[in-house]
């Protein structure tokens, strides 16, 4: 494994086990910590009611730990998917790498996602969940995950209907990123940026990757949808020039 990839899986793993070991000494953030540590993943989301009126980062890091814990979501899904960002789409015709990432990177909770609505309308809910705690994590990792998992989800949720209810396909996932609200998919795209991609330190080539295709599409928009436009254009084609 390389250091970069060594480093992320480490970085991953402690958001499920060491969240919160250096943030606070507050017992109701430690009784939180403990019980995810102790409990199964059933019980994830039971771990941190206790903290719910907590606005802190620590508090956040637990609760976007929890959603992903109780997702059955584990470090080796992430370093898995996040190498294949490193490396060129393999969609027909090309895509950006994070489309194969993303291919990956969702929420798919649920037996018929094809013909369940309702089944996949908790799965971006879920995706909102993790994205709206992770980004206030102070965390930059937790940040592009949960980002990654939000447009995934909103990715393969559009795809699911036209599949049979087999898993998405990578040109599935690119032909559903068309479909993505522009609006929707630009405030994620501005949230992450501003979040995760400044000031970054001996940051990995994934990081790297995901941030400088976060930055052109900031760059090639004034307004969410224009933001969302760009990077969506981008996603399909890394050659494509935003208007």
């Amino acid at each position: 494994m390389k250091k970069h990839t060594l480093k992320l899986a480490l970085t991953l793993t402690s958001l499920f086990i060491f969240s919160c070991a250096k943030v606070s000494s507050k017992e109701d953030l430690k009784d939180a910590q403990l019980c995810l540590n102790n409990s199964p993943a059933a019980a994830a989301r039971e771990c941190v009611a206790k903290i719910a009126s907590d606005v802190s980062a620590a508090a956040n890091k637990l609760r976007c730990a929890a959603v992903f814990i109780s997702e059955g979501v584990t470090a080796t899904t992430f370093t898995d998917a996040l190498d294949k960002i490193k490396n060129n789409g393999t969609c027909t015709g090309g895509c950006s790498s994070t489309v194969s990432a993303i291919s990956s990177l969702n929420f798919h909770s649920g037996e018929n996602l094809s013909t369940d609505a309702a089944a996949r309308a908790k799965n971006v809910a879920t995706s909102v969940e993790a994205f709206t705690y992770c980004s206030k994590s102070d965390t930059k990792i937790y940040t592009d995950i949960s980002s990654l998992f939000r447009i995934g989800t909103e990715a393969a949720m559009l795809a699911y209907p036209l599949t049979g209810g087999a898993t998405p396909t990578e040109d599935q996932i690119k032909t559903a990123v068309a479909s993505m609200d522009a609006e929707t998919i630009g405030t994620v795209v501005q949230t992450t940026f501003n979040s995760s991609c400044s000031n970054r330190v001996d940051e990995s080539d994934t990081a790297k990757k995901y941030c400088d295709e976060l930055a052109s599409a900031v760059a090639g928009g004034a307004t969410a949808t224009a933001i969302g436009n760009c990077f969506k254009g981008k996603l399909q084609n890394p050659a494509y020039v935003c208007p």
